[in-house]
């Protein structure tokens, strides 16, 4: 190695550390402002009239933000965006003041209630801190790429405090296995923000899940049987999310009209539906496992339902977190349907666990990252054996059955929009 290829390594490792450290921050700031905007709802909710008026009025500020702000070309949102920007590397997309306003649209969307997550806009944010100084920094476009992963690392390690299930996120999706030799500048990253994170609040995003789960060698079927049968429900997953887009868009109304009708949706669950409407993880592991089986078979149907309303209307958020619920709940109505069926079935909250991976290996395909997110969350390195077999066998029925994962199909339908636009 020459010294000028040392030297252009050791500034790629300088710029990570300091995405990392910037990362850190954001990601301090958009979890407090978050969690702060959620009790002040909270509160407001108080006053039953507010269910519905706050997602109408978020709404409408959504609608002028993507169709009257937003260029018809920056539609673009989340992982699929930062997918799109690494594949057209010679391009800046993710501009800063797009990216703002997104966030905005983002904040929005989630305190109003609408069935979306985090990690999406996480991703998003992290994807343009790292944009931002790689398009500044005079490096070759490889370089460019894994700085744009360091800042995806960076923000999700640092608004899921886990470092591990960061890394490989970027890796196994972002890169498509790509880059591995330069891993540890990822890890870099991931690393400087969780240590930002972990000095300034000890309580890690899924805190709740930090308790005993056991399993038994005799139950391996049963995960198996989890890993098919979350592997399907993530196609369902998927295709709701593309045909509800589909059927939104064939319908002829003005735009605005969709988003207030989704609003209205919303609210109404919000209201008549809450015991229905589960879209926090922190809490939820210990508060489904009182819900009967038919219960949580239900909810894992209106997450579905309300995220494909969520997105479909323009909403800006991640699909995530409600697809960790749909696998959380359905896994746990699985163990529970076992248990009936008499199966050995050691501890349901492990089942849940088991479906919240099996569920995001589905529509991710992304059996390493979606197992070592779980094993990190809980601190149980026992359970990567049964987790795993979830996640192998969650990702092959995706994958026989409609190919690619959801971020990939929508990068498609990004580069698809972008050669109309281009012709």
């Amino acid at each position: 190695m020459n010294i000028l290829e040392t030297k252009a390594k050791f500034k790629v490792m300088i710029l990570a550390l300091l995405i990392g450290l910037i990362s850190g921050i954001v990601s301090l700031a958009f979890n407090q402002v978050l969690n702060a905007g959620f009790k002040y709802v909270e509160t407001l909710h108080k006053t039953k009239i507010f269910i519905f008026i706050i997602p109408i009025v978020a709404a409408s500020i959504i609608g002028f933000i993507r169709y009257k702000i937003l260029d018809s070309r920056n539609q673009g949102f989340g992982v699929s965006q930062v997918m799109y920007e690494i594949e057209h590397i010679n391009t800046h997309v993710m501009k800063p003041l797009g990216v703002l306003y997104k966030i905005i649209g983002t904040f929005l969307t989630l305190l109003a209630g609408f069935s979306a997550g985090r990690q999406g806009p996480i991703v998003h944010l992290g994807g343009a801190i790292g944009s931002h100084v790689a398009y500044r920094s005079g490096l070759g476009p490889d370089e460019k790429r894994v700085l744009i992963g360091c800042g995806v690392a960076g923000c999700l390690a640092g608004v899921f405090n886990s470092p591990i299930f960061a890394v490989l996120f970027v890796v196994e999706i972002l890169f498509k296995k790509r880059y591995f030799d330069m891993i540890s500048t990822v890890v870099l990253s991931a690393l400087a923000s969780t240590v930002i994170v972990r000095i300034v609040q000890s309580e890690a995003y899924f805190n709740g899940f930090q308790v005993t789960y056991t399993f038994h060698m005799t139950e391996i079927i049963n995960f198996i049987i989890i890993g098919f049968v979350l592997g399907f429900v993530a196609v369902v997953y998927v295709l709701g999310l593309q045909y509800a887009k589909k059927i939104l868009s064939k319908i002829e109304l003005p735009q605005y009209i969709k988003n207030l009708v989704g609003a209205l949706l919303i609210g109404f669950m919000l209201y008549f539906f809450s015991d229905f409407y589960i879209y926090n993880p922190k809490p939820a592991l210990i508060n489904v496992a009182s819900y009967s089986t038919l219960h949580l078979y239900l909810i894992s149907l209106i997450i579905i339902v309300l995220t494909s309303i969520t997105i479909a209307t323009g909403g800006f958020g991640g699909i995530f977190t409600p697809g960790l619920m749909v696998g959380l709940t359905f896994g746990l109505a699985l163990s529970q349907t076992m248990a009936a069926l008499g199966f050995p079935v050691l501890d349901s909250n492990t089942y849940a666990l088991a479906g919240m991976a099996a569920m995001y290996s589905g529509f991710a395909i992304a059996p390493l990252s979606a197992a070592l997110m779980i094993v990190e969350l809980t601190g149980q390195y026992t359970l990567i054996f049964p987790i795993l077999i979830c996640t192998l066998v969650s990702s092959k029925v995706t994958e026989m059955t409609i190919h690619d994962s959801i971020y990939h199909q929508n990068l498609s339908n990004l580069l698809l929009a972008d050669q109309v636009n281009n012709h």
